[in-house]
């Protein structure tokens, strides 16, 4: 069985920046020229070169996950619809978020529920980190990031909204051309956990 991983720390949402390299590979830039180029040259307008690089490797898993067709649509779809190809692909690549929109998201909107609470994420976190070897030796700090990255994916894909102690679930408006485009890759399961549907 595939264990997690704690490098989701490093490679939060990061939308703007992923968007920023996906049109550059669209303009027929090699991956791999690009990647280098990244760091040398800053594309993604970071403020240091340790953050570049912190960020780098998350980035280009994410767009090396997207074929042609995929990478087009996440370049050319409007904000809501790109931030959802983005979501999709970072479950693809990443089997925590995968987990968590699956097993908290997706299953509070299958019961009726509009809000994920922090004791849901706390101990899911918990659990997660208890039975995983690799998560059993992150620090508390570790794993305090790991539960704030997981959030702040959902929040800045738009699928939830902070409100005091909770979280409203927004179940996004998934267009046609999305859902066709999963289906195509035989990707349904990622359609039912970010739309909520069984």
């Amino acid at each position: 069985m595939e264990d997690y991983s704690a490098r989701l720390t490093g490679e939060p949402f990061l939308y703007n920046e992923t968007k920023i390299l996906a049109k550059y590979l669209i303009q027929g830039e090699d991956i791999n020229e690009l990647r280098k180029r990244n760091v040398d040259e800053n594309l993604i307008m970071h403020k240091t070169k340790s953050s570049i690089l912190r960020v780098n490797s998350g980035i280009f898993n994410r767009l090396q996950a997207m074929d042609d067709e995929i990478l087009y649509d996440f370049v050319n779809s409007d904000v809501d619809t790109s931030k959802i190809i983005l979501l999709y692909i970072i479950m693809k690549t990443n089997k925590l978020v995968n987990d968590f929109v699956n097993d908290i998201y997706k299953e509070k909107i299958l019961i009726g529920s509009d809000l994920i609470y922090d004791y849901d994420i706390n101990g899911w976190i918990k659990e997660k980190c208890d039975n995983s070897p690799t998560l059993s030796k992150c620090t508390d700090s570790t794993r305090y990031k790991l539960r704030q990255v997981l959030i702040k994916i959902l929040k800045d894909a738009g699928l939830v909204k902070y409100q005091k102690d909770s979280y409203l679930i927004i179940r996004p408006l998934l267009t046609e051309e999305y859902i066709d485009l999963l289906k195509k890759h035989n990707d349904e399961d990622y359609l039912k956990a970010i739309g909520g549907l069984r």
